[in-house]
């Protein structure tokens, strides 16, 4: 049997009874009572100068005027650089529009107009559904849209970024023409939108191929009937 150990409580009866807990309080230094207490005239604080002063201050690293550690220790520059990597998010359901069986990577991401400029982050994250089975190459799958993705048929390759040298920038990304959206064919008499509808000219039957008219035309075959000795196109006299 373990021996129990009994707490010995006392009673207070009073209150000038309470006194804090053994060893939780120390006595204060006192300084400045003469030579014989080992504290006396300078009071631990040394003699003249700037710690002597109440309220003296030193800033953080100070060390007495000396030159201090951030200074003594050497200065390495153009250091690498962290760069933080911005994924590019594509959703399983906007695969939809590559075709059945063929290869679906950062490029072909661009050329279906899915992504502005070809990311080595592509991200592909399991919201919609899959109906086309597709060979994905991306740099990182959810475990949703994996599963949709083998589900349909298809399968997924991860793709490793390129390893950079130390000091050198990320090679600038590849420019890809997205290609140009079908206009919808209209319907015959269908206006679209913010257009007037053409106006029906009439046709005269005055009017020749040639843009005369008729009467223009028999009146100009004529020759101009005037008397002998007169030019063609001069007016008559006019009689007395």
């Amino acid at each position: 049997m373990a021996k129990v150990k009994k707490e010995v409580v006392e009673e207070i009866k009073d209150l000038g009874d309470l006194q804090p807990t053994p060893g939780s309080r120390r006595k204060l230094r006192r300084v400045g009572r003469g030579r014989g207490s080992g504290h006396g005239k300078t009071s631990t604080r040394g003699h003249n100068g700037q710690g002597q002063r109440s309220g003296e201050s030193k800033r953080f690293g100070f060390e007495g005027g000396q030159t201090p550690l951030f200074r003594r220790l050497p200065k390495i520059h153009n250091f690498d650089q962290v760069i933080n990597r911005k994924w590019v998010e594509v959703n399983v359901g906007a695969l939809n529009s590559a075709k059945s069986g063929s290869e679906v990577s950062p490029l072909t991401l661009v050329e279906l107009g899915l992504m502005r400029k070809v990311s080595d982050s592509v991200r592909i994250l399991g919201n919609g559904e899959l109906k086309v089975s597709l060979k994905v190459k991306a740099h990182h799958f959810s475990k949703g849209a994996q599963a949709k993705i083998e589900a349909a048929g298809g399968s997924i390759e991860v793709i490793q970024p390129e390893p950079r040298k130390p000091g050198k920038r990320a090679p600038k990304p590849i420019k890809v023409k997205v290609a140009p959206v079908p206009p919808e064919k209209k319907k015959k008499g269908e206006v679209a939108e913010g257009e007037e509808a053409p106006k029906k000219v009439k046709k005269d039957k005055n009017i020749d191929v040639s843009g005369t008219s008729a009467q223009s035309s028999s009146k100009s075959s004529k020759p101009a009937a005037g008397k002998p000795g007169q030019k063609p196109g001069a007016k008559p006299p006019k009689k007395k």
